[in-house]
């Protein structure tokens, strides 16, 4: 698997991009994690989007088999002046990640821990029954993908950080030809979380693109991509959105 991202580490360097990001290939987990780790931030990120995100009810997708870090998600209805899905991730932060050495010692607590979120359509089919329909069900398979990879290769994400899917960037469904992410967040009162036992757990949104698009912000920089995304409507996932870049 080819990953893209600002150093990272359990991968083979294969260059840097215009815009100072070191790229990287994966092809196997470096983790080597044997025993499952449970989150023990679970109620305290729930109660963090319940406030967030209040007056909705919700409803978790609990992980029957897991490796290295057992992750769930949650999945918030829509209200109706808030009319999308608010999905969210816990056991992505039960672990630190593994950070770059060039991160400073007094910065580092900044960057351990993530959980991950994602909005969807109010009328994205999330049953039991209908997400056995890849088409619906992808967003929730790369949630935690995303989730438990920093784990796997021991590296760690960060606000720009770019993930294709697979060297090939393969489309996650036959319903879109998304297929590539990009790390996003939003103001603090969203994105931070500082726990009761003096931690921080970052809360980055999963955003989908488009190869073009992943390839656009390699050259340019963050800056110029979100400046270039601005021209459509991208914070609620849209599996047929325009390729900004194409």
């Amino acid at each position: 698997m080819k990953n893209i991202f600002k150093k990272i580490f359990g991968g083979k360097s294969e260059g840097t991009s215009e815009d100072g990001t070191n790229i990287y290939r994966y092809k196997e987990p470096v983790s080597d994690e044997d025993n499952v780790v449970f989150t023990p931030y679970a109620e305290e990120i729930t109660k963090h989007f319940n406030e967030a995100f209040p007056g909705r009810e919700s409803s978790t997708f609990h992980e029957l088999i897991s490796d290295i870090v057992h992750i769930d998600i949650t999945i918030m209805e829509p209200i109706e002046n808030q009319p999308f899905k608010v999905l969210f991730t816990t056991g992505m932060s039960s672990m630190p990640m593994t950070l770059p050495d060039e991160i400073s010692e007094d910065k580092r607590d900044l960057y351990y821990r993530s959980e991950l979120m994602m909005f969807l359509p109010e009328d994205w089919d999330l049953t039991e029954q209908s997400i056995k329909d890849e088409n619906n069900y992808w967003p929730i398979r790369l949630m935690k993908q995303m989730a438990r990879f920093p784990h796997e290769y021991n590296t760690w994400f960060a606000y720009g950080h770019t993930v294709p899917n697979y060297e090939t960037y393969d489309p996650y469904a036959e319903n879109t030809d998304l297929n590539g992410v990009i790390f996003n967040m939003f103001k603090e009162e969203i994105s931070v979380i500082n726990t009761n036992d003096g931690n921080r757990i970052n809360i980055y949104y999963v955003l989908p693109l488009y190869k073009e698009e992943i390839e656009y912000k390699l050259q340019n920089g963050m800056d110029a991509f979100m400046e270039k995304l601005d021209s459509v409507d991208w914070i609620i996932l849209d599996s047929k959105r325009e390729n900004t870049c194409k």
